[in-house]
């Protein structure tokens, strides 16, 4: 009998960037220290390093990655907390589903998981 998948998409790991993260619906949140771990077509996993609980599962995030040299290219990546665990570097790890993209948010990530970016 084989292994079944958890995943619905396979995950690209892009290693650790240093990124930002704030709670979208809650203005008084800030933002915080995080490094996003792994990004596939319907979510994303982060390392958190604010203020957490399990009280983020359902809350929407924003997290904002600099991916060019000298902070050339910013990426805004937005979505649902639906899960968190104990982080492997003392944060809170956890996993974000997109939700509400467009078509064109769509057409980018397939064209990047298309040309296999590792960024």
């Amino acid at each position: 009998m084989e292994p079944q998948l958890r995943r619905r998409t396979p995950r690209i790991s892009v290693d650790h960037w240093p990124a930002k993260y704030t709670v979208a619906d809650d203005p008084q949140s800030g933002w915080h220290e995080c490094v996003l771990l792994d990004v596939s077509l319907l979510g994303m996993g982060a390392e958190l390093f604010g203020p957490t609980s399990s009280a983020l599962i359902g809350r929407r995030l924003s997290v904002e990655v600099d991916v060019g040299t000298e902070s050339s290219i910013s990426l805004r990546l937005a979505g649902v907390v639906r899960n968190v665990r104990p982080g492997e570097e003392g944060g809170t790890r956890a996993g974000i589903e997109f939700v509400g993209l467009s078509e064109s948010d769509l057409s980018v990530l397939k064209l990047m998981e298309q040309l296999n970016i590792r960024w």
